[in-house]
């Protein structure tokens, strides 16, 4: 018996010596990259108050990181929820329920590059309402996706109602559309394009260099709200970033983000 358990542990050692080093150095790696990550956000937010969360992923790799001051959950979506009124028009485009016409391409443009409230307006009427809008979240998996009320709709903010998502459907949104997995690579290629000419790069992007950026900010100062998904493509790698703040101090959460996109990608890029 004795023999046994000495051969089993002779054919352990050669295992680790033959094969199992790089993947348990693979496994550290795992697991120390998301804590560096997590150390980063954490010194970088820490003079910004209300409730804050972010999200942090390397595309094609396990390197995914989530962390907030409270739990992380929905949170009220300023203008990101217009990420997912530009995929039901396009949705409801490749189902051949809607043309893309001028017009409605002329919204799309205004509503992404310059997050006008009016062309948004325009096209979730132009959709049918609310309801369209959230059968589409809910269908391709945005569990933390509500679209409530209309852009700039004050009444319906006194009543309680309000647009919600979460750094996670904004980080599975980013990640699907890059990848051409969620309306296919002819629609995803479109929506990339108007994210790649968004004019918001105040936030994370502000500080990063010697990155190809497409991403999308909501802004909500009455609410203490800012808000910026972005995705970060570099030499060394593709990398996403989210980040939703509120009931928070705007020159705070701008200089934590601008902090915040600058480490990372520096990060990332530095431990491929």
């Amino acid at each position: 018996m004795r023999r046994l358990k000495r051969f089993g542990i002779l054919l352990t050692l050669v295992g680790v010596l033959l094969g199992g080093i790089p993947a348990v150095t693979a496994q550290a790696k795992t697991v120390a990259q998301p804590a560096a990550i997590k150390k980063l956000v954490k010194r970088d937010f820490r003079s910004v108050h209300g409730r804050w969360s972010v999200k942090v992923t390397r595309l094609g790799s396990p390197v995914s990181m989530t962390t907030g001051n409270r739990h992380v959950q929905a949170q009220r979506s300023a203008s990101t929820i217009k990420v997912y009124v530009m995929l039901t028009v396009f949705q409801r485009a490749q189902a051949h329920h809607l043309k893309l016409t001028r017009t409605v391409m002329g919204n799309l443009k205004r509503m992404i590059y310059y997050s006008d409230n009016a062309a948004t307006n325009a096209l979730i009427r132009k959709l049918g309402g609310f309801k369209r809008v959230n059968q589409t979240a809910k269908r391709f998996g945005f569990k933390h996706t509500h679209l409530r009320r209309y852009m700039l709709d004050t009444v319906a903010l006194r009543r309680g109602h309000d647009n919600y998502t979460s750094v996670h459907d904004l980080t599975r949104f980013l990640t699907l559309t890059y990848q051409h997995r969620l309306l296919g690579k002819t629609y995803d290629r479109k929506m990339l394009a108007l994210l790649h000419h968004c004019r918001n790069h105040s936030k994370l992007p502000k500080l990063v260099t010697h990155a190809k950026v497409y991403n999308k900010t909501g802004e909500f100062p009455a609410k203490g709200v800012q808000n910026d998904a972005a995705l970060f493509k570099t030499k060394h790698g593709v990398y996403t970033v989210v980040v939703m703040a509120q009931q928070g101090q705007q020159y705070a959460q701008y200089r934590a983000m601008n902090r915040l996109g600058r480490d990372v990608v520096h990060y990332l890029n530095n431990h491929a």
